[in-house]
This record gives structure tokens, C-alpha cells and sequence, in this order.
């Protein structure tokens, strides 16, 4: 036998053998799959939800003060930890107060004087009226001596006002807290000249309650606005908020809306208020100027139904879920979906009642017409949060990443090798 003719021979026992092998794979794959799949179901939820915009807010202290002496004078005294809560009233800084104490004691002894003056014009006064009764002065003198303990009454008032005023400088030499709040850093050391009005000492800020600003744009705010036109409660109503990559765990009571939008953003400003309340060690989740993610409601609540985000299969661009048959048999149901609730579970607005049977697992092995063997799973998501990068942070708080998640939001970024061209 030659080479062509063994050669061919070799190829045709080849395409046999591979004939072979492609008739009995599928014949197994069709043997192995004959049996139900096993697969965590769970049944679809009805309770009442809210749909939500999500914003990106930012906190701003309730009040903010800046403290500077209204008296000049050199620094005696610190009397507060920078950082700490100070109440209104306590003392922060204090001045030399020496030269204000001595100017107090000087216009104590203005007053004095002009209270011994007056009660000695005063008898004069008397004493020239009980003459003129008698006919035994004349009238200039009675007059006079009128004029004398009025102006000498005027005298003492101007002298008190300046013993009220020595006394405020002498309050002013010890610097208290005007508001309740966190006190900052001093800008001083002790023995600097402080100047009145000029020189800031610290500042000291509110830090319950905070405010939550927000803006939002204006498709969502004519959609809520659409959907609350019949509802009273539209200009205070509370809005959620997460800190971080955290849960929207948090509710700020809405208080003020701004008259009208900011034609550059195109935005309307929100101001809500949370409360920040220290926590047994001490330590507040708010601080000033912090960006928080908020959820802001577009629609009032309403009875809707809920699936866990696992249930939903993309296909192409139609949603669908694998729901279950009284026989198990699985029934690829299209459904159109809702917004996704901050556990992780997806509102479900057609497609599908309370109380039907979904698949959440396992979809790799199933098909249409597949026979599920179900276990129960609980109804709600397993998982908290699903994170931009991918990261799945479960119920438990442990963490897992999905690698073919984070592939696909880079694919196609990366750059091509610069081709060297020659010249």
C-alpha cells in the first residue's frame, strides 16, 4: 500500500471514530439530564415599597461660630480640648482682665459720686421751694436749683450706663461658648495680644441636629411632583440615606425646599434634618461636610411585588424569571421590573403574583423545560449589597467578588499597543 492511499485510510477510521464519539456524548449528556435539577427556590413577596431616586447629598452644621473677643487683651488662660463638646456658656479663653477691673471700680465711684451729689442738690432744691412758699427767695434761684439736680440725674445715668459698660468689658475678658456644639483647635497660645473683633480664637459647631442637602434634578422632581399632586404631605416627608458603601439605614426628615431651580444645574436644593446622637462611646456617624448617597422617594408607597435580585435572568434585553410550574416544570416568564430595594430585593411590576415559585440558583444547569427538584431557600435576598466593583457583601457581613462582574465593566478600556509605524 503507498503513502496517499495510507493516508487516506488513516483519515477515514479518524471521521469514524469521531462519528462515534459525537453520537454517544449527547446520548449521556441526554441520560444525565434526564433527572429533576435541584435548585433554591423561593416564593415571591407582596409588602407595601416606595420607589426612589438616589442622590448624592452632603451634610452642613445646623450653626457654625466663629468665636472672637469683643475685648482686647492679652491671653491668660485656654480653658477647653480642642475637639470636645462644649456646652453654651462654658468658658473657652480667658483675657487680663486687670485694667478692666480697675476701670469697673472707677466708674463705680462716677456713680457714687453723682448719687451723694444728687441727694445733696435734691435737699437744695427742696429747701429753695419751701423759701419761695414763704415769699423768702426769688424765682431765678428756684430755678437754679431745678436745673442743678436735673442735670446732675442726667449725670447719674450717663454714669451708670458707663459702669454697665465697664462691666460687659470686664464679662467680655472671659470668652464662654455661644452655642452648644464641637469645639475646633485654639489659633492662639497663651500671652498672645488678642485684638477686639479681628482675631479668631476657635470655632465651635453644632453637631445634632445635622442638615442633609441634596439636589435633585429635574425629570425626578416632575415626577414626584406628578405623583404626590394629590397627596398633603408633600412639603415634609422623609428621605433615606447610606454613609459610605453602607445600608440606607438612615432617615432624614425633609424641611425646606428652595423657591426655584438653579438654572446653571438645572437642580432644585432640598435641606432635610437627621438627628446625630452620640453613641456610648461617644463618637458621632455625622460630621459637616460629609457626602452621603440619598434615596429620595418618587412615589408614595404602594403594595408591590418582590423577588430577590438572584431570581433575575437577562435575556438579550428582555428580564426574565424561572418560575415553577405545579408540576416543577420550569416556565420562563417575562417580567418587567421595578427598582431595586435597598435589601437587595427587585420590585416586580408584571409577570408574575404573590406567592409563585422562582428559581435563584443553579441556572447553568436548567433550561425551559427543565423539572426542578426545589429546596427551600428564605424569601428574602441573601445578599445586602451589591457594590459597583463587583463585591458581594452578604447578610452575614462577609464578603465575595465577582470576578466576571468587575471583567465586564472593564472590558473593551484597555488600550491597544501603540503600533511602531516605519517611517
Amino acid at each position: 500500500m503507498n503513502r496517499p492511499i495510507r493516508y487516506a485510510f488513516f483519515i477515514l477510521i479518524l471521521s469514524v471514530f469521531s462519528g462515534c464519539i459525537a453520537k454517544t456524548e449527547p446520548e449521556r449528556m441526554e441520560r444525565k439530564n434526564d433527572g429533576p435539577v435541584p435548585a433554591h427556590v423561593v416564593e415571591a413577596i407582596a409588602r407595601p415599597v416606595t420607589e426612589y431616586a438616589e442622590l448624592t447629598g452632603r451634610t452642613e452644621a445646623v450653626e457654625s461660630v466663629e468665636v472672637r473677643a469683643q475685648v482686647s487683651g492679652y491671653l491668660e488662660s485656654i480653658d477647653f480640648k480642642p475637639g470636645s463638646f462644649v456646652r453654651k456658656g462654658d468658658v473657652l479663653f480667658r483675657l487680663d482682665s486687670r485694667v478692666y477691673k480697675a476701670v469697673l471700680e472707677q466708674r463705680k465711684a462716677d456713680v457714687e459720686a453723682k448719687e451723694a451729689e444728687l441727694k445733696q442738690l435734691d435737699l437744695d432744691l427742696q429747701r429753695q421751694r419751701a423759701l419761695d412758699s414763704r415769699q423768702a427767695t426769688s424765682k431765678q434761684q428756684v430755678e437754679q436749683a431745678q436745673t442743678d439736680y436735673e442735670t446732675c440725674l442726667a449725670q447719674l445715668a450717663a454714669a451708670r450706663a458707663s459702669l454697665d459698660r465697664a462691666q460687659i468689658d470686664l464679662d467680655y475678658a472671659t470668652v464662654v461658648s455661644p452655642i452648644d456644639g464641637e469645639a475646633s483647635r485654639e489659633q492662639l497660645t497663651v500671652g498672645n495680644l488678642v485684638s477686639v473683633g479681628s482675631t479668631l480664637l476657635t470655632r465651635v459647631v453644632a453637631v445634632d441636629p445635622i442638615y442633609v442637602f441634596f439636589d435633585v434634578d429635574e425629570r425626578t422632581l416632575l415626577k414626584f411632583r406628578e405623583e404626590t399632586k394629590n397627596s398633603s404631605a408633600t412639603s415634609q416627608f422623609n428621605v433615606k440615606f447610606a454613609i459610605g458603601d453602607g445600608g440606607f439605614t438612615r432617615e432624614a426628615r425633609v424641611d425646606f425646599s428652595e423657591p426655584s431651580l438653579n438654572e446653571t444645574t438645572g437642580t432644585l436644593e432640598f435641606r432635610a434634618v437627621a438627628d446625630n446622637k452620640a453613641n456610648e462611646s461617644g463618637r458621632r456617624d455625622l460630621i459637616p461636610g460629609l457626602r452621603l448617597r440619598v434615596l429620595f422617594p418618587t412615589t408614595p408607597e404602594y403594595n408591590a411585588v418582590l423577588v430577590p435580585e438572584e431570581a433575575i435572568i437577562t435575556d438579550q434585553n428582555v428580564k426574565r424569571v424561572y418560575a415553577l410550574g405545579p408540576d416543577n416544570k420550569i416556565v420562563s416568564t417575562a417580567v418587567e421590573l421595578g427598582p431595586i430595594q435597598d435589601d437587595n430585593m427587585r420590585v416586580v411590576k408584571s409577570g408574575l403574583n404573590a406567592g409563585d415559585r422562582v428559581v435563584i440558583d443553579n441556572f447553568l444547569k436548567l433550561k425551559p423545560d427543565s423539572t426542578v427538584e426545589p429546596i427551600a431557600a428564605p424569601s428574602e435576598s441573601p445578599t445586602r449589597i451589591v457594590r459597583e466593583d463587583g463585591t458581594i457583601i452578604n447578610r452575614d457581613g462577609t464578603e465575595e467578588h465577582d470576578d466576571i462582574y468587575e471583567w465586564s465593566l472593564h472590558r473593551g478600556q484597555e488600550k491597544a499597543p501603540a503600533s511602531n509605524d516605519a517611517s
